[in-house]
């Protein structure tokens, strides 16, 4: 008998695809909305024909979704978007004022400082829109947010001012405090800061939301395997509109997966659980935070692997881009690339802070998320997909292409396959040190000199020796899924996040070993001298907790060393 790999991807079947596109292709699935419930059913009513256990999750999110949005100078009104979880205005009337500083990069916490204090009082007009500046703009006093699109054409994409990464707990209440924010058409916002350059402007703003506590459904598919781990194969059911490529066809194709490890389920040396988040869009990624939280144990416990797809199927994404958080090695995604696209990947671009991934925290060891995009050539715009129709009512089904819908459906079922069926889980820990090794040594060096970074260095050191062991032992004998997790998926968390693993970090800035590169060039002269003693201590708490962590890793290799 072929592999299990080779029989699967013989039996993908293109029109069961095409069933559920086209179902979903009728459904707006906003989170605990009738027609997202309808795409619940959708989904269970599937599975129950096929055989797949699941367990129907249900949970109460914060929801919020724009219902209209305006904005009149003079005479003219322009036609705005609301932000997820913008606060309603009726009429609201102030100067506005166009945000300059947002043109320019990494400004400095003094440069801050100027920018947001001519913010009070004032609608601001801005290139910038993301959670943590509107909620700045917020503190210094700014009545309202108008970012500016930065898409040629007749585009405003939805956004999300949200930081708090899914349903927040008491003491991230504050954080939930918002002002009226929405985007404007890029035409119209340079026609404004042409006008506003001439003279003083003022407008009145009107927004109306739809923000409340709502209940939302969530399937999880369950498909055991012989032994007690799992893959976690994730995409969000929840849209924009249509939402055929984000995320319609990823539906579908998760769907097809339980199929075929269902029919095939006596072959599978690890379980295979397949979700369909809400909340992603609309809630911050509250339904896999949600999940992460109320499965915390078995997550930990068993999940060795979070494979998500988002975006699939997207005509003119003729490449394939590696996006990962890096422990199989860049060979290994480049590899699987190449195979499917003819064309080895031109960049490699470490895990987003975004796409649901929720579980840093549990210690998965392997987590993926490629990336489709078009050819330089193709590109329209610098959306996600390369597609200007990204959170906009123009993701429709005309922008599906069947033939990359059944690559991006192949190329993430053989990964699948080969992670769930390899002795030791295929994680490169030779490639994967070197090149966190190398950031870490970017990242430090970044810092200056009142920044002590000694009892890293060290720690990385100490860390660096002690994975030699380890990839030495991969690659003479077999790892247990549970030791990976206990030392590559411990290090994925301190990489990637600041908090501690039972808490989500927010939904901003996010990079590896972010939680000490936060502090990149800050010194006396460019901050306050109340922010810079304040950044002293941030910095050590954060390098306290990097180095503690690698400790704790290099105690439970030691304990590998002793029981060999």
């Amino acid at each position: 008998m072929d592999c299990l790999e080779k029989v699967l991807l013989k039996e993908v079947n293109k029109e069961n695809l095409l069933e559920t596109v086209n179902c979903f292709n009728c459904l707006y699935r906003y989170s605990g909305t009738e027609q997202g419930e309808k795409a619940v059913s959708y989904i269970e009513g599937k599975l129950d024909s096929y055989g797949v256990s699941y367990e129907h999750c249900e949970y109460d999110g914060f929801f919020s979704l724009p219902v209209s949005a305006e904005l009149s100078v003079g005479e003219r009104t322009y036609s705005l978007i609301a932000d997820v979880y913008s606060k309603e205005a009726d009429n609201l009337k102030g100067e506005l004022i166009y945000d300059h500083w947002s043109e320019k990069k990494k400004l400095t916490q003094l440069d801050n400082q100027v920018r947001f204090q001519a913010f009070k009082g004032k609608m601001v007009l801005s290139w910038d829109g993301k959670g943590t500046f509107a909620a700045e703009a917020r503190r210094a006093g700014a009545l309202a947010v108008i970012q500016i699109c930065p898409t040629k054409g007749d585009y405003i994409h939805h956004s999300n001012i949200g930081i708090v990464w899914g349903t927040p707990d008491p003491d991230q209440e504050v954080y939930m405090q918002f002002l009226p924010a929405a985007g404007i058409r890029r035409s119209d916002g340079e026609a404004l800061i042409e006008e506003l350059k001439r003279e003083n402007v003022c407008g009145s703003l009107s927004i109306k939301m739809d923000t409340d506590i709502r209940k939302s459904s969530m399937t999880i598919a369950d498909i055991p395997g012989r032994s007690d781990s799992y893959i976690l194969v994730s995409a969000h059911y929840d849209s924009w509109y249509e939402g055929i490529t984000d995320n319609a066809v990823s539906d579908a194709i998760l769907l097809e997966y339980a199929r075929l490890f269902k029919k095939y389920q006596k072959d599978l040396k690890r379980g295979i659980r397949i979700a369909w988040w809400s909340g992603h869009s609309d809630g911050r990624f509250s339904g896999s935070a949600w999940y992460c939280d109320s499965h915390w144990q078995d997550l930990h416990d068993h999940c060795v692997a979070h494979i998500n797809l988002d975006l699939t199927g997207c005509k003119n994404s003729d490449q394939i881009v590696t996006r990962t958080a890096g422990t199989e090695g860049v060979s290994y995604t480049g590899k699987l690339i190449k195979k499917y696209t003819g064309r080895e990947p031109e960049t490699y671009i470490p895990m987003i802070r975004g796409a649901d991934q929720s579980f840093w925290g549990v210690s998965v060891p392997i987590t993926i998320m490629l990336k489709y995009e078009p050819v330089k050539e193709k590109r329209m715009s610098d959306c996600p997909s390369g597609g200007p129709w990204w959170h906009t009512n123009k993701d429709t089904i005309d922008k599906l292409d069947e033939a990359i819908m059944m690559r991006d459906t192949a190329i993430n079922l053989e990964m699948i396959c080969d992670i769930q069926e390899s002795k030791t889980l295929p994680v490169n820990i030779s490639e994967f040190m070197a090149d966190m090794g190398k950031r870490l040594e970017i990242c430090l060096s970044s810092l200056t000199e009142n920044f002590d970074t000694t009892a890293i260095k060290e720690g990385w050191k100490e860390l660096e020796e002690k994975f030699g062991w380890l990839a030495a032992r991969a690659e003479n004998s077999y790892l247990e899924d549970k030791e990976l997790k206990e030392t590559v998926g411990k290090l994925l968390h301190l990489i990637y996040c600041r908090k501690d693993p039972y808490h989500h970090d927010y939904g901003d800035g996010f990079g590896i070993f972010g939680a000490i590169g936060k502090f990149s060039g800050i010194t006396g002269e460019n901050t306050t001298r109340e922010y810079y003693v304040m950044a002293q201590t941030g910095y050590m708490r954060s390098r306290n907790r990097l180095c503690d962590g690698m400790k704790d890793i290099c105690g439970y290799i030691e304990s590998m060393q002793k029981r060999s």
